[in-house]
């Protein structure tokens, strides 16, 4: 691989992508076209990059998914791709070596791919990894087939179509909410507790909602 400076990268995990073109296109839509984009498969997430017409840049993980076909497909259109072959003995997914992996590099925004679907473990785990402290000061989200999923640690706003649906869920014990604006059912000056959760399903009724929040780890999904 060059030593080019990434500021971007698009994570391929090993998850459930229904629409590759889709898919591919809302990537594009979210990053800037003149900076650079490094593609990391996350071991076997390399199909559904290759399904997407991406090359991956690299190929982390413990290669106990990736076929060897795809490593042929990979071979046939770069002889640049690295590979990061890491013990299956490991206590990390392959996603998040591939998130710290993009961390090291510096980057500063990163989607991550097919995080979701499959084993329910490693969807759980691939949505908290998105909360790790290491990942505070990064622009990290997943994108899947229908939703687009981030942390709030602090106020900010969020964009969608009016009428689409979003969820506010606290992944901290609790997320203390000074007031929300641009959403159908307000909160102010209320709490939103880890569980049982009720901030299912809330609606944009215009096209940027403002969420201010005093304190806590707000877990935002966004339908689209």
């Amino acid at each position: 691989m060059s030593n080019k400076k990434y500021e971007q990268a698009v994570i391929v995990a090993n998850g459930v992508i229904n629409d590759p073109a889709l898919t591919y296109k809302r990537v594009t839509d979210l990053f800037d076209p003149a900076v650079d984009c490094i593609i990391i498969g996350a071991d076997g997430g390399a199909e559904n990059a290759l399904r997407m017409n991406l090359v991956p840049d690299i190929v982390i993980g413990d290669m106990d998914s990736i076929k060897a076909a795809d490593k042929e497909k990979i071979r046939a259109r770069s002889n640049k791709t690295g590979y990061i072959s890491t013990s299956s003995y490991k206590d990390k997914s392959d996603a998040q070596l591939a998130v710290e992996y993009a961390f090291d590099l510096g980057i500063k925004k990163i989607i991550i791919l097919g995080a979701l679907g499959g084993r329910i473990d490693h969807s759980i785990a691939n949505i908290f990894l998105l909360a790790s402290p290491f990942l505070r000061n990064i622009d990290i989200r997943i994108l899947t087939d229908t939703s687009e999923i981030v942390i709030m640690r602090k106020s900010g706003a969020i964009t969608g179509d009016i009428g689409a649906t979003v969820t506010l869920i606290s992944l901290s014990p609790y997320t203390y909410f000074i007031k929300t604006e641009g959403l159908k059912y307000m909160l102010e000056n209320e709490k939103l507790i880890f569980s049982p959760v009720r901030g299912i399903s809330n609606i944009f009724t215009e096209k940027k909602a403002y969420i201010k929040i005093k304190k806590g780890i707000l877990l935002v999904i966004k339908q689209l």
